[in-house]
């Protein structure tokens, strides 16, 4: 994906949740004069993380775009956040309870962020997203999700479509997420290790990934409605499919 390595984070929940879960994604924290949390003080020197004192108000905001970032902002090495496939896929051991959600080219950060969110909450193993024209890991991917983007694993790949032909391989049911589709979510018993695709914003999946799915799901919705976003889309299925699989959120 297009992306820069090092990007910002902002506001203590996120560096604190980045600092405890992935320390190593971290190079440096730079805190107002006046910011001295003695938690997030604590979780700086575990971490052997350098400090870089800033001047409040103006100078805060020149780095971060906004006030709201509490005086407290990381520097955040991507490359180091961000799984390769292959890697990834030698260490996990797929079984009936094991879900992952594919990105197919979804531009908009929200979107991203708030999927990451759902599929932590919802018990998901694991977040692909393609190399291009899909929207990378920025500062604010990791505040939509929650500093859920910690605690996920963020695997990067480089053909969508290689890549669900390998996980087909690998046992995988592939579902893809489209308004057509023939089964609905809360019909489907989910009994095979799952993926789920979510298109992009305008175009949805694509049609050769179309065709490679297993499974089209739909979610039934008011007539008054016409479509959810993708990210309420996947909040859906997630939880649709954490319904027959409860010991992925217990533990």
């Amino acid at each position: 994906m297009m992306r820069h390595n090092k990007v910002h984070i902002y506001g203590t929940h996120a560096v604190m949740e980045a600092l405890v879960h992935a320390p190593g994604v971290v190079s440096k924290v730079m805190l107002t004069q006046g910011t001295h949390d003695p938690r997030l003080l604590e979780a700086i020197r575990k971490a052997g993380l350098p400090v870089q004192r800033i001047s409040s108000g103006q100078k805060a905001r020149d780095i971060s775009g906004s006030e709201a970032n509490q005086g407290v902002i990381g520097v955040l090495l991507v490359d180091k956040l961000v799984r390769n496939y292959d890697d990834f896929m030698r260490t996990l051991k797929p079984g009936p309870d094991t879900s992952l959600a594919l990105l197919g080219e979804i531009k908009d950060p929200h979107n991203v962020g708030a999927i990451i969110r759902s599929a932590a909450a919802f018990g998901v193993s694991g977040i692909l997203m393609p190399r291009h024209k899909q929207a990378p890991v920025t500062g604010t991917v990791v505040k939509v999700s929650a500093g859920m983007a910690f605690r996920v694993p963020i695997v990067e790949l480089g053909n969508v479509n290689t890549a669900v032909r390998d996980l087909k391989d690998r046992g995988f049911h592939i579902y893809g997420l489209a308004a057509e589709g023939r089964t609905t979510v809360h019909n489907e018993q989910f009994t095979e290790p799952s993926v789920f695709i979510l298109g992009s914003e305008g175009e949805g999946i694509r049609a050769k990934t179309t065709q490679l799915c297993d499974t089209l799901l739909s979610i039934p919705i008011h007539p008054r409605c016409e479509s959810l976003n993708v990210a309420a889309s996947s909040a859906v299925a997630f939880f649709a499919w954490s319904r027959q699989h409860p010991r992925a959120i217990s533990a």
